[in-house]
């Protein structure tokens, strides 16, 4: 299997376990005047804020110190479920 064909088999089977948000205009039009320093990182806010999450997980949360959502990395988040 080529690499090519590899990474589209990953890509779809971690599809099937994520929702795609919708990325319109009143999204970008929020993007392109938030006060973000990430353009990229602005859509992904206003497109998870428009779509009701409430809580983002993110390597980096030093791009997201405005953020209104609780902003965790993966360990954080992990920390907060009772595995048991």
């Amino acid at each position: 299997m080529t690499s090519n064909a590899s990474a589209l088999k990953s890509l779809r089977k971690l599809k099937a376990l994520l929702k795609v948000l919708p990325i319109d205009e009143k999204v970008i039009e929020q993007a392109l005047n938030a006060d973000f320093n990430d353009f990229e990182d602005a859509i992904q806010y206003f497109s998870a804020i428009n779509n009701g999450i409430t809580l983002f997980l993110k390597r980096n949360k030093k791009d997201y110190k405005k953020s209104k959502l609780p902003v965790l990395t993966a360990e954080e988040f992990l920390k907060t479920l009772k595995l048991k």
